[in-house]
This record gives C-alpha cells, structure tokens and sequence, in this order.
C-alpha cells in the first residue's frame, strides 16, 4: 500500500495571495501547500481522497495516470472543485469512476456539477463519467478494498474520515466521538488536519490534534490542512516523536 500526499494546504493554499509573512515568503518547499487531497496505491486499485482545487496540478506532478474511485470527505470547494479534470481520465481511459460519500455530501455534487448528468454529454464522453454511491457510517468496498468511513464534526456539520486497513485521513475535523476513535486504534499511519496554532471553531489546531495522536497512539502521525501559520522547519522540531508535519508529494509506505 502506497499513500501520496497531494496538498496538504488549507482552503486558501500556501502561499496565501497578497501575504508577506515569513511562511508565504518561504524558500522552502515544504511551505509550498496546494490544498488537501491524497492518494491511495492499494490492492491494485487507484483511490483518491477528495479531488482538491488543484487536483490537475497534483495529478501532473506526482505522474498519477489513473484514478479507479473517489472517496470525498465533505462539499466544501477545495475538497471539490476539482472533479470535472476526472475526465481526462475517463476519456483517455473508456471508463467510469467510482464516487462515495455521505449522502449530503453527494447531493452537493449533483449540484455543483449538474452538467455531469446530462445525457448528451455522457453520450458524447464530454464530461467526467461517474458514478455515486452514497454511503452511510458503515464499512463499504470501492472495488475489492474495504473501506471504513470515521465520523468527525467539521463545526456544526459531520463530516467522512477513512480507514483503510492499517491507514487512516482526517481532515477539516474539529472534534471526533468516542465510539469513533476507537476505529482508529492500532493504525500504522494517521493523517489528519491542525489547522494553526491558535484555537479554531471548526478545525483542530496544532495542540488539539497532538492529544488526538496521543489518545488513539498511531505508529507515525503526520499534520495536513495547514495555515501559513504553520512554518514547516520551525515547528515540525517542536513535534513529539513519532508526530510530523506533512508536505505536499510526501509517500508514505504500509
């Protein structure tokens, strides 16, 4: 199983238009976020984690061909606007793509991007050819892989993390129930959002997410969806072992 890190930005992405602060004026490149999405080598089959605003970009960089199924976290745009460049693939490729998630999360999609829908379009394979299946909090498969959907509040909305097999990504969340942190014992790898230093309504900032690490005691913890806030040398050496900041083309492999 292979896990590439795609974006590790939050909706804005790093650097942030018009900003002079140390982290937008940063030489390094792990400074440099597009915005949150990963993707999945597993079972010879291509999972993606959202399709993020800069989902071409990403796709270029990392030379991935091929996307078998999306699994969408929520509907926010930088966690969908990059849906319509699945086309590309479904043209160059004669094939359908898989769509999962939560129902609301679905009927923001159907939406967003009606024109998907429209039966000249698909007749003429002039749109991303898809899929959708909504999913409930309930282990489901995206082809021959299991997936197991974690449940997390995004402020006042709930929201999909994933697992999948020793694997887990969270991101956007602010507060995660009992019942489904104990779904992410025994993990080898967590991914999952701190936003910033300061406290935020609908985000983990850096502290909150440290003690989430700490309570479910992955192997590695790696931090997304990250501020300018956050510079990557700086605060990456203040981390507690076994706890790091991720960057944007990081491999992971289980």
């Amino acid at each position: 199983m292979k896990v590439i890190i795609l974006g590790t930005g939050t909706s804005q992405g790093v650097p942030v238009i018009g900003c002079g602060c140390e982290t937008c004026n940063s030489k390094n490149p792990k400074d440099k976020r597009t915005r949150t999405s990963v993707y999945i080598k597993v079972n010879n089959s291509n999972l993606l984690i959202d399709t993020s605003v800069d989902f071409r970009q990403q796709m270029l960089r990392n030379n991935i061909t091929d996307i078998d199924s999306v699994l969408y976290t929520h509907h926010h745009v930088d966690h969908i606007f990059g849906m319509d460049d699945l086309r590309q693939i479904t043209q160059r490729l004669d094939k359908r793509i898989d769509i999962y998630g939560r129902e609301d999360t679905l009927n923001e999609l159907r939406v967003t991007f009606r024109y998907v829908f429209d039966k000249q379009l698909i007749k003429h394979k002039s749109v991303p050819i898809v899929k959708f299946h909504n999913k409930t909090n309930k282990k489901f498969k995206a082809g021959d892989t299991e997936i197991l959907p974690i449940e997390v509040h995004h402020g006042n909305i709930k929201i999909f993390g994933y697992r999948i097999n020793d694997f887990a990504y969270i991101t956007d969340a602010s507060a995660i129930d009992e019942k489904e942190l104990k779904k992410l014992k025994g993990l080898k790898a967590l991914i999952i959002n701190a936003l910033r230093i300061r406290p935020h309504p609908t985000h983990f900032n850096l502290h909150q997410a440290i003690e989430i690490s700490k309570s479910v005691n992955p192997e590695k913890t790696y931090f997304t969806h990250l501020t300018h806030d956050i510079l990557h040398d700086k605060i990456n050496k203040t981390l507690p072992k076994g706890i790091e900041l991720a960057y944007d083309g990081l491999e992971i492999n289980l």
